[in-house]
């Protein structure tokens, strides 16, 4: 069983509602509260009152985090929320394709791109959010892979070679 993250450090970043949060195994994330706080009743306060977001400390002996005005939020939703943002690379995808024994072919009917696409990601540093979404989603869940994964046969290069045909006599 995986122990429960434990905030060791966390303040407020030069951007507006972004963290810098450090964990108590010295990994660090800046993590952007903007969507909790456009999308959440509570957290709403912070729209019209963006000081009192950056009046903030470690609760909880590391289990998370509070605001001055009352608000709080838990280390595993906030570690959550760090890796749902951290950028996903070429290699992170050679990487998915591995673990899951994913061919080229496979890949790419997987997520709807062509194979061309997905050999030029391999090499990129930092792949669309929407296919670092779709891997997260995929990785996360054996249902969701189940659900859209179709096989792709192993198709031969260059052009099919002709059936010699038997004539009877």
């Amino acid at each position: 069983m995986d122990a429960l993250p434990r905030v060791k450090a966390v303040s407020a970043a030069r951007a507006p509602w972004t963290l810098n949060v450090t964990w108590a195994d010295d990994t660090r994330n800046r993590i952007d509260l903007t969507g909790l706080i456009h999308r959440s009743r509570h957290f709403r306060v912070f729209l019209d009152d963006q000081s009192a977001f950056r009046k903030l400390h470690v609760a909880d002996f590391g289990g998370g985090i509070e605001w001055e005005n009352g608000l709080d939020y838990g280390a595993d939703t906030l570690k959550m929320l760090g890796e749902e943002q951290r950028a996903v690379s070429g290699a992170d995808l050679v990487a998915f394709e591995t673990e899951l024994g994913l061919s080229t072919a496979e890949t790419a009917a997987l997520f709807g791109l062509a194979e061309r696409t997905v050999r030029a990601y391999r090499a990129a540093k930092q792949l669309p959010q929407s296919l670092a979404i779709a891997i997260r989603a995929v990785r996360g869940s054996n249902t969701m892979l189940a659900a859209h994964y179709r096989p792709v046969g192993h198709r031969a290069r260059g052009r099919p070679k002709k059936q010699s045909s038997s004539k009877a006599a």
